[in-house]
């Protein structure tokens, strides 16, 4: 049953890949990686306004 809870928790993280009260703006490269660029959601409303 533990795997079935893992399941739930990575279909959330498809559709949202940020924490609560963070919104992505983007992707960024991490170790070679891209990564959901995540940034907390009072710093991205600002770049958006202007």
């Amino acid at each position: 049953m533990a795997n079935t809870s893992k399941t739930n928790s990575s279909k959330s993280s498809e559709k949202d890949p940020c924490w609560k009260g963070y919104e992505q703006v983007g992707m960024k490269t991490k170790d070679g990686n891209k990564v959901p660029n995540c940034v907390p959601e009072s710093k991205s409303s600002s770049k958006k306004k202007s």
